[in-house]
């Protein structure tokens, strides 16, 4: 897809979406799409290799559960691969601060690249495993967030109570994007695990793409205030 007509797509798909997006944006995501595209003959980075593909099921689905997350302060995206939700959700809200974790050396070499060829601030690739949290947190250039996502990533219930009891600051958010098949009583089996960490569910949101009719979710959790 030529650049004009991916800025013509993605500009119409995200404002029948209702999310606002400049054509500015619209070059950064072209551009992040271009790289992954070039990465990806020599390094698996998805399966999606048609730019309308990437739109709607990379781009899009980063973008669409946006409205029930905050759009500022510090995040973490964890298992970002190739930069899905981080980096378009960095383009849409300029002012969240955005660390990219991966575990696989080459993806990070790839988000560092890409983060080195767009115009934004206050994003960072690093390489580790959310699951050796006590490794990672001295590399974090923040030491708490105000949200945490995780797109593309079995859950495991274990660890996201280590990972967000450690890296959420009060009231913060953690979001995992569930996909069209998910199990949405799951959690009510770890639910006394959720309050020992000191983590609430907040519930599963459902949400369309629009050229698919099968719903995805978000599955959203906050962490508890202390008591005074």
């Amino acid at each position: 897809m030529e650049q004009r007509d991916f800025l013509r797509t993605i500009l119409a798909l995200t404002r029948d979406c209702q999310i606002p997006f400049s054509e500015e944006q619209a070059l950064m995501c072209h551009r992040h799409v271009s790289l992954m595209l070039e990465w990806n003959r020599r390094c698996n980075l998805t399966r999606i290799t048609d730019c309308a593909g990437i739109i709607e099921k990379h781009i899009l689905d980063s973008l669409i559960p946006s409205k029930w997350l905050p759009q500022s302060g510090a995040a973490i995206d964890i298992g970002s691969g190739p930069g899905f939700p981080g980096i378009p959700l960095k383009i849409a809200y300029p002012k969240l601060d955005v660390v990219l974790l991966e575990s696989h050396r080459k993806k990070v070499s790839f988000l560092k690249v890409v983060l080195s060829q767009l115009p934004v601030r206050n994003v960072w690739a690093l390489q580790g495993r959310w699951e050796e949290v006590l490794s990672i947190e001295p590399l974090l250039p923040k030491r708490s967030f105000r949200l945490a996502t995780m797109r593309a990533v079995k859950m495991q219930s274990e660890y996201l109570c280590v990972a967000a009891s450690r890296f959420l600051e009060p009231k913060g958010i953690f979001a995992w994007w569930a996909g069209p098949n998910a199990d949405l009583g799951w959690q009510e089996e770890h639910r006394d695990d959720y309050e020992r960490a000191g983590i609430e569910f907040q519930g599963s949101y459902s949400y369309s793409l629009p050229l698919t009719s099968q719903p995805r979710f978000l599955f959203v959790w906050k962490k508890e205030e202390p008591n005074p």
